[in-house]
């Protein structure tokens, strides 16, 4: 699945913002042309009759072999796993060969086999007004009617599914978690203001939510690198990744402070420390490989670390000089790379079957010891550790909808955060043994 790459790295920063998307007529925030088509049974179907709602246009073409596996593999299963039953979301199809049904459903329906929303015919005259250069396109239009993604093949599953969410009124996204010391948790979550939210916990009781503002435009990061500090990292609405830090637990917060890159839309970073002052953070980048930025006291410049991921990466440290980066591959599965000794290993999949549009946790209490969480594809939570050799898969219930976020305060203890059915987060936590969930509450 990965290929290991090696870039130098004093223009790595330069390709990550190299990255070749066609030039599209409709940009970002621009309202979406209205359209009238007919469905394969003749029904009439208008783009302002789905406003209020987020839109999902897969421009194809009957013949495109690219097409019908994307419906295929990507789109079919995104759907009927995450937005089925979802009366804000529409997704569309609209063939721009202008070819009959009759055509359609000798050629693409035998392909794909059943599409379970509207395919729409004669639509060579709505890809011209959408700029459409080639199949398939995706366009996500969010529910005032303006555009909110472009998306080319092959389609990130992950970053569709993002970008969707993120454009769904009143959802909040995964959270994140980090540890200052044994007693204490900082909980950190992009609110449905999209601002950063932050909730403290200390000796057994939590705090009250408090806006670190911001605008944020996927999940955050955070880690604590020493008693009272705390580094907190997002994507910004102009796709660089930005950092908001505090030394002083939180009594007083830095401005926001943006450390370049691109990362790919609708994913987050990740973030570690493997001792005081250390900060390691990594992003998929708009190539879709892992990119690494780090240092103690200042910022190295970014490099690539390869790889084809399709989720948000997650990253822990066991020890001094140790990171491990987990990601969810084009595979569905878990892989890993690991540094030590002054150097990066090889990519390595640890198997497991990771739900579409979700990426994994990490955390580690101590040399040796790493676990990893992940929303399996039955929507619950599941667990691997690692001391010495890798344990089986082993499931921790639960009903998720984001990916899962963890710590390790001290030995033998884990957090772990996600989010719920109910929009809330929920907490579940080990010390010698697995509690049960418990709400941290919040939107």
């Amino acid at each position: 699945m990965f290929k290991r790459i090696i870039v130098v790295t004093a223009v790595t920063l330069l390709l990550m913002g190299l990255v070749v998307v066609p030039t599209l007529a409709l940009q970002i925030g621009q309202q979406a042309p209205d359209f009238q088509l007919n469905d394969l049974s003749g029904n009439v179907h208008k783009l302002s009759d789905y406003h209020g709602k987020v839109v999902v246009i897969d421009f194809f073409g009957d013949s495109c072999g690219a097409c019908q596996q994307d419906a295929k593999n990507s789109l079919v299963p995104l759907f009927n796993s995450y937005y089925k039953n979802n009366a804000n979301v529409q997704f569309l199809s609209v063939e721009v060969y202008d070819s009959s049904a009759a055509e359609i459903q000798a050629t693409y329906l035998k392909a794909t086999g059943e599409i379970p929303w509207p395919i729409l015919t004669s639509g060579k005259s709505v890809s011209t007004s959408y700029d459409v250069g080639g199949v398939p396109t995706l366009y996500v239009i969010d529910p005032a009617g303006k555009v909110a993604a472009v998306m080319q093949y092959p389609t990130n599953v992950q970053t569709l599914k993002s970008t969707i969410d993120a454009s769904l009124p009143g959802v909040a996204s995964a959270p994140a978690v980090c540890a200052q010391n044994a007693n204490s948790l900082d909980l950190f979550a992009k609110g449905t203001d999209n601002a950063l939210w932050w909730k403290h916990y200390q000796s057994g009781s939590w705090g009250t939510w408090e806006s670190l503002g911001g605008i944020l435009t996927a999940d955050p990061a955070a880690t604590s690198s020493a008693a009272g500090h705390l580094d907190v990292f997002v994507r910004g609405t102009d796709g660089s990744l930005w950092s908001k830090y505090t030394t002083d637990g939180g009594a007083t917060w830095s401005n926001w402070i943006s450390l370049g890159g691109r990362l790919a839309a609708g994913t987050g970073p990740a973030a570690c420390s493997w001792g005081s002052g250390r900060l390691d953070v990594f992003v998929q980048g708009t190539d879709g490989a892992l990119w690494h930025k780090g240092g103690t006291g200042t910022w190295s410049d970014w490099q690539s670390l390869g790889g084809r991921l399709t989720s948000s990466p997650a990253a822990a440290s066991s020890g001094s000089s140790m990171i491990d980066v987990f990601v969810r591959g084009t595979d569905g599965a878990l892989w890993q790379r690991e540094y030590g000794n002054g150097a990066w290993g090889s990519w390595s999949s640890l198997g497991g079957r990771i739900a579409s549009g979700t990426g994994p946790a990490a955390s580690s209490w101590g040399s040796g010891r790493l676990d990893v969480f992940v929303e399996g594809t039955d929507s619950a939570l599941w667990h691997r550790l690692y001391s010495g050799t890798w344990s089986d898969w082993q499931s921790l219930g639960g009903r998720l909808t984001s990916s899962p976020s963890a710590t390790s305060p001290g030995s033998s203890m884990i957090d772990v955060f996600v989010r719920g059915t109910d929009g809330a987060l929920w907490w579940k936590n080990y010390n010698g043994e697995w509690q049960g969930w418990t709400s941290v509450g919040g939107m």
